[in-house]
């Protein structure tokens, strides 16, 4: 399930890059999950361990991925909200395949653009959304309650 905050909760990794490129593990690119959202993000492929082809840099270490690929595979490891806001349109279906699996907490501070059908909680006020519509409306009225 797809759990929202529009305020920043406690344990939030909000410095994705540098949380990231502190704490990767090797181990972590050889999961298919991780080697999926690699290819389907940044168009790499994840060979072994920390290594990585990419068909625009050539042989690339993961620090180099982009923000929203390495949201995404801390949101697959970690068991904390991830800075979602970091992640582009491009992760929106990844984010929701995650939620499918597991209980995943993400923060937003823009109004992602998420599909017409879906669900999560919106954490600030405790109501389920079921579309981009009840999602939206809840997500304004938290932002404008500051």
């Amino acid at each position: 399930m797809l759990h929202i905050y529009v305020n920043e909760p406690a344990g939030l990794i909000k410095s994705v890059d540098s949380w990231f490129n502190r704490n990767k593990k090797k181990e972590w690119f050889n999961r298919q999950d991780v080697k999926n959202v690699i290819m389907k993000i940044d168009n790499t492929k994840a060979v072994k361990d920390e290594y990585l082809e990419s068909p625009v840099f050539g042989a690339i270490s993961p620090d180099r991925l982009s923000t929203g690929c390495k949201a995404l595979i801390l949101m697959i490891i970690q068991n904390r909200p991830v800075y979602a806001t970091k992640c582009g349109d491009n992760c929106i279906d990844s984010i929701i395949e995650i939620a499918n699996s597991k209980e995943l907490y993400i923060c937003l501070h823009h109004p992602m653009k998420f599909p017409m059908k879906f669900e999560a909680v919106m954490e600030d006020t405790d109501t389920k959304v079921k579309s981009r519509k009840e999602f939206l409306d809840e997500y304004y009225k938290v932002r404008c309650s500051r």
